[in-house]
């Protein structure tokens, strides 16, 4: 593989070219909140809320009735109906969190929440934290920069959207050692397709944090509660490598590639596609979001 973009291509999935297929899911207000499957559009015209919401088939629509007019009522509405996807949806019933997202809309405004699991199937944005724990090159034994990579878990697919509470949860780092050393780096933004071209879309946001270790074994990253199964500490040639042959979760891929963007490693001069992996991991969504 010389260019990254059919990595970004694999995460960013979803078409830029509007088509038929998906339903949109509206608001009370009119604001447009997500993209529906076919499937579950149907099956709000029948389902326990359904003279809550309005189905319009030639519009390709799904949306909230004005009744709906404040967050206690639709998060409640909302509440009922991922129960009821849970009981018939092995995913859903696989993937329940007791994890609420908070939906938008207009922008900033909180509209209603969802659990995490059942958030995919409405195809609302969801937002999640990833932190990047590096050894600076001034600080590394080999005068390379280093990240540590953790090696996901098989039994675990979750993490908390808390930074300080994250990085303890996934590598037993204390408050007092993450806080002096972490920054806020950015945030990258995809629209995905989990299951295929057919599937849920998930608009995702990840706001990207830099966590700066003093040297290779100051403190090592250890797991905690379970979503990593072990730390290793790569230089970013490596981390490169395992990331071309598939060894990452796609959407840390995506963290990686805007970090090796940041600081430099990939470049318009050997990437590419380099405009075109930039805008995709900064995906802009015809929905409101948190900010």
């Amino acid at each position: 593989m010389t260019s990254l973009l059919p990595l970004v291509e694999a995460v960013d999935s979803f078409p830029y070219v509007p088509n038929d297929y998906y339903f949109t899911f509206v608001g009370h207000n009119g604001q447009p909140l997500g993209y529906m499957v076919p499937e579950v559009a149907t099956a709000f015209k029948t389902c326990s809320a359904s003279d809550k919401f309005v189905v319009n088939d030639g519009d390709k629509t799904v949306t909230m009735g004005g009744e709906l007019d404040t967050f206690e009522k639709r998060s409640a509405v909302v509440a009922q109906l991922a129960e009821e996807w849970r009981q018939k949806d092995p995913v859903v019933a696989k993937g329940w969190r007791d994890e609420l997202y908070v939906v938008f809309s207009p922008r900033t405004v909180p509209y209603f929440s969802v659990e995490r699991a059942f958030s995919g199937v409405l195809g609302v944005v969801t937002y999640g934290v990833h932190i990047n724990g590096i050894v600076p090159a001034s600080k590394s034994s080999n005068g390379k920069t280093k990240m540590w990579v953790p090696r996901r878990s098989k039994t675990k697919a979750t993490a908390s959207d808390n930074v300080i509470k994250e990085c303890y949860e996934e590598g037993g780092l204390d408050k007092a050692f993450v806080e002096p050393r972490i920054s806020s780096a950015g945030v990258i933004s995809y629209l995905c397709q989990p299951y295929g071209p057919k599937g849920h879309a998930q608009p995702e946001v990840e706001y990207i944090y830099d966590l700066v270790f003093d040297s290779e074994t100051e403190y090592e990253p250890s797991p905690v509660d379970g979503e990593a199964e072990e730390f290793k500490l790569m230089d970013l040639d490596e981390v490169l490598q395992r990331m071309k042959d598939g060894e990452f979760k796609p959407n840390c891929t995506l963290v990686v590639i805007d970090f090796l963007i940041r600081h430099g490693h990939i470049t318009p001069e050997n990437e590419e596609n380099y405009l075109e992996i930039t805008s995709r991991i900064h995906r802009r969504f015809p929905f409101a979001t948190r900010n």
